[in-house]
């Protein structure tokens, strides 16, 4: 464990940092019961839902603490007490869920489905937390427990309003980050050490951007502290504020167990504003069908210009690409300040990828694809052919493997150790497995457009969030399987890979052709009602929405296909590929192959 920054303080100091806590605690339970009655929520369940929001916080700060704080090299977490005290804050979480669903039902006019599935998480958690004491399910259970973070979001009526695909994604950025940070700091006891600074000034920064954007579209402009939901944004900027004094400032403090007391007590008043916001109605409900579907208008068929002007930013995904794009190349940065070097044809490769992630969600793309059917298919071959395969040319594993620092003796666990666990890990190795890839990336087509799935997916911003994140999942492991240049647990040899392209390639043209031959729109209720000021022919859509999948996937499959004849000539032909120390690609590739064996020999 790094080193404490400060030395331990004295009795006082500890005892002002508990009041210091305990102050702010009830300064939130404040804000909680003045916003409840300043927005018409029920007392009772705006105080569930705090106390919802404090334990799902503190089982993911134990996950998180388990999972990157006090992992050992060696996979076994050096803490499994504290990680098994992740129980007691699920169950808390999960009754609280469950307590809120008849208030929900009853009082508020709410769906009980999310109240539901929050508990079924909460418990999936606690049972998790008392039985494992291995990094890997650690690293696991933390799905489930962000996951249960989500459904109170994107249920809540604040995000009913206008621009609410904005909304939605800045206070799920929002409520991640002050969790997490939150969850940590109950979990760390006030030991601070350099990964917690690093981690705390992250989170920082991230609910300062997602509160920025959370103020501006869910507070109107003329008086924006005319409403409640104006003061609990006022709240929580102002928290945010101090917290950002404390992390970007900490080593200037001396008496670190006030400054902790502080720190914890004004994340508590944070996740009491985040908690009344969720909460809250929407400034204003008078929406056209449009603006109530998908969070903005579209005065315009999407023509060419429509196309390249109108942009529409995902802060998920389109978000996540440009961070991917800037890690990758810090990564190469650092290996040629250590004097290695590294393809340009695999960094361009890579930036590209993040590009096409990028254009598909933020321009627009991604604006019409919630409401034009083959907007929505072009958006699909982005993310799902075309993205994946520039992305596994980049070898980001194999970079991050260099660039990264293996933690020496006595150090916890770090990056390189974290990823190097997961590559070789039994889901890494299932994800690998030809026919898996093969079967999901053929069949996915055929599940969700044939079966009625799309049209349950399509109709909630959330819903079709998640269903891009899958279509590029799914597009990244058949890429990696088949042409990736990171070395996987198990890979055919090249021919057998070129067999696997070419028995999808028929499945793609069957679903292709049928299409464009049906004469049923696909989800055609859904665009029916959806209220465009503009007519669109749905059965000529979808035709042209074939079209598109046939021509694009199939010349991205022969894409894949001569890009796997070059691997394969390079491999046999290339004298020295596997042995030549001055071939940067084949040193790469050498590096990444020893660490794997070196992990399972280990």
């Amino acid at each position: 464990m790094a080193p404490d920054l400060a030395p331990p303080d004295p009795v006082p100091h500890r005892r002002g940092g508990r009041f210091a806590a305990a102050g702010l605690a009830t300064l939130a339970l404040g804000v909680v019961v003045l916003g409840a009655v300043a927005t018409g929520v029920g007392v009772p369940s705006a105080l569930l839902r705090f106390v919802a929001a404090v334990a799902a916080a503190g089982a993911v700060g134990v996950l998180v603490v388990g999972a990157f704080f006090r992992p050992s090299a060696a996979g076994r977490s050096s803490a499994p007490r504290s990680v098994a005290g992740g129980w007691w804050f699920a169950w808390v979480w999960a009754v609280a869920a469950v307590s809120l669903v008849p208030l929900d039902v009853v009082g508020e006019h709410m769906s009980a489905t999310p109240g539901i599935v929050v508990a079924v998480l909460a418990v999936v958690v606690a049972l998790g937390c008392w039985w494992t004491t291995r990094w890997r399910p650690v690293v696991g259970l933390l799905l489930p427990a962000l996951a249960g973070l989500a459904p109170p979001v994107v249920s809540s009526r604040a995000v009913g309003g206008p621009d609410l695909d904005l909304a939605t994604n800045a206070l799920l950025l929002h409520v991640v980050a002050a969790s997490m940070w939150l969850g940590v700091r109950l979990t760390t006891h006030g030991t601070v050490t350099q990964r917690y600074c690093r981690f705390s000034v992250v989170c920082w920064t991230v609910l300062v951007l997602s509160g920025a954007v959370a103020a501006l579209v869910l507070v109107p402009l003329t008086p924006p502290l005319g409403t409640a939901l104006g003061w609990l944004v006022l709240a929580d900027l102002a928290a945010v504020a101090v917290l950002g004094v404390v992390a970007l400032r900490r080593s200037r403090f001396r008496a670190g167990a006030l400054v902790s007391g502080v720190e914890t007590g004004v994340l508590v008043v944070t996740v009491a504003a985040v908690t009344g916001l969720v909460g809250s109605p929407p400034a204003r409900t008078a929406l056209d069908p449009v603006e109530a579907s998908i969070g903005y208008r579209l005065p315009n068929a999407p023509g060419l210009l429509d196309v390249l002007v109108t942009w529409r930013p995902d802060l998920l995904l389109g978000t996540a690409a440009v961070v991917a794009a800037v890690l990758y190349l810090a990564g190469v940065r650092r290996l040629r300040r250590a004097g290695r070097t590294w393809s340009p044809a695999r960094s361009a490769s890579w930036v590209t990828g993040c590009a096409v992630v990028f254009l598909a969600t933020s321009s627009g793309v991604g604006a019409y694809a919630p409401a034009v059917f083959s907007m929505h298919m072009l958006a699909h071959m982005a993310l799902n052919m075309i993205a994946p395969l520039a992305l596994v040319l980049g070898a980001p594993v194999t970079l991050a493997l260099r660039a990264l620092v293996p933690a020496r003796d006595g150090e916890p666990a770090g990056p390189h150790e974290w990823l190097l666990a997961l590559i070789d890990s039994p889901v890494a190795r299932l994800l690998a497995h030809p026919g898996l890839a093969a079967v999901a990336f053929g069949g996915s087509y055929y599940l969700l457009y044939l079966t009625g799935l799309f049209e349950t997916v399509i109709g909630e911003h959330w819903s079709r969030t998640a269903l891009n994140v899958v279509i590029l999942v799914i597009g990244y492991q058949f890429c990696w399987v088949v042409a990736g240049a990171d070395a996987a647990p198990r890979r055919l040899p090249h021919l057998g890979r070129l067999g696997v392209v070419f028995a999808v390639m028929p499945f793609h043209v069957i679903f292709a052709v049928l299409l464009i031959t049906r004469t049923e729109a696909v989800a055609g209720e859904y665009y029916r009602t959806l209220g465009l000021p503009w007519s669109v022919d749905l059965v000529a859509d979808q035709q042209l929405a074939g079209v598109l999948s046939l021509v694009l996937g199939e010349l991205l499959l022969i894409t894949t296909q001569v890009v796997l004849l070059v691997q394969w000539y390079r491999y046999d032909q290339l004298a020295g590929f596997r042995s030549d120390p001055g071939d940067d690609d084949a040193a790469a590739y050498r590096d990444m192959l020893s660490t794997l064996r070196r992990s399972r020999g280990g």
